[in-house]
């Protein structure tokens, strides 16, 4: 059999650093399937991931390299394994949202039924939906079409997607907590007081928008010596600039190097900005304003640390974090790890896809033989 070809699609960016973590998880999980030929990651800021992966055997592509790829292929009796990074890029909620994601999104989605005869499209876990508008319908028919395989880290996913073979499991770095988290033993201890850390964005989209700023003002006020960091920035909807717009400061502190300190509590908006922490053995509060955010808490057995952003009571999360800040073993005490075995089953799943791809090539080999 040919050695196929092999692609990581839909790799964002790095510049924010949970979407950056999702694609070295990605590589990673692909990699534990027991997967050692060369992947071709296709990334919408391909200059940003320049130096970033941990895996040196990558080809980095732009989507425009992956479209001219993909034409090349038409004819070929090469196979192609199709990976997609987990994440929440599938969703069309609005009309402009919708549209970019299906030209950003959904081109490489296409780009898989080129793969040939032979080839398995399998995607990494994901919160899909919702699907409004024309955009959101062709991009749910291009996924129910088109992917062999896709899991999904909430419930209300695969209600929405109804896909044939869609597998619930956690979010990449939920299962890599669960996996591979080590606990500080400083983290079990009183010590002195932690220093707060906000990881805010810009919700200016959303209905309770103005509720949303109204209370993370508050919060500030009730927390008036935390401080910001940045988890995204660079390109759209980055954090430096929300809060230079809406709290007139200027930040340039990122939370990745905030977390490895491990003397921090972070409070983020952003759903893996609170992962990336807890990953680095900080506690943090989630200020949730999608779905993905209450499953991956209540997946991780830490629900009482996760909030709606669009209607959170600000004294009531200013005084769990000031608990947190004296003592934060009830944070670690209620995590529970049991997601490490998902991990390994996320695994299994993936080695299960490609020996019924290597199965199906070598029945193809026997068959021309025979013949």
């Amino acid at each position: 059999m040919r050695t196929p070809e092999v692609f990581l699609l839909h790799a964002y960016s790095p510049r924010n650093s949970g979407d950056g973590l999702l694609v070295k998880l990605s590589l990673r999980a692909i990699r534990a399937a027991g997967i050692r030929a060369p992947i071709t990651v296709v990334c919408l800021d391909k200059a940003a991931f320049a130096g970033y992966l941990d895996d040196s055997n990558v080809e980095l592509v732009s989507l425009s390299q992956f479209v001219l790829r993909i034409v090349r292929r038409i004819g070929s009796v090469r196979p192609a394994i199709f990976f997609g990074v987990g994440g929440g890029y599938l969703r069309s909620g609005t009309f402009s949202e919708g549209w970019k994601a299906l030209i950003a999104h959904g081109t490489q989605i296409a780009g898989t039924a080129f793969g040939g005869r032979s080839s398995r499209t399998v995607y990494l876990p994901q919160s899909v939906g919702p699907f409004r508008g024309l955009s959101g319908l062709v991009l749910k028919a291009l996924i129910r079409r088109h992917v062999d395989t896709i899991f999904l880290r909430d419930d209300k996913s695969g209600e929405e997607l109804q896909h044939r073979k869609g597998v619930r499991t956690g979010d990449l770095v939920v299962l890599e907590i669960g996996t591979n988290l080590q606990i500080p033993v400083t983290a079990l201890s009183a010590q002195a007081r932690r220093k707060v850390f906000f990881v805010f964005r810009d919700l200016s989209g959303k209905p309770y928008s103005d509720v949303y700023l109204k209370n993370i003002k508050r919060l500030v006020e009730l927390i008036p010596d935390a401080e910001f960091a940045l988890q995204s920035s660079g390109r759209g909807n980055s954090d430096d600039v929300f809060y230079r717009r809406t709290f007139g400061v200027e930040c340039t502190t990122l939370l990745r190097d905030i977390v490895q300190r491990r003397d921090a509590i972070i409070v983020s908006v952003r759903l893996h900005g609170s992962l990336e922490s807890v990953l680095a053995g900080v506690p943090s509060v989630h200020l949730s304003y999608e779905r993905k955010g209450h499953a991956a808490y209540s997946d991780l057995g830490i629900d009482d640390y996760v909030f709606h952003a669009g209607d959170f009571d600000p004294q009531k999360v200013a005084d769990v974090v000031d608990g947190l800040r004296n003592d934060p073993s009830p944070f670690w005490n209620s995590l529970d790890k049991a997601s490490a075995n998902r991990y390994d089953e996320l695994v299994e799943y993936i080695k299960h896809e490609v020996q019924r791809f290597d199965h199906f090539a070598d029945g193809r080999k026997l068959l021309a033989r025979r013949n």
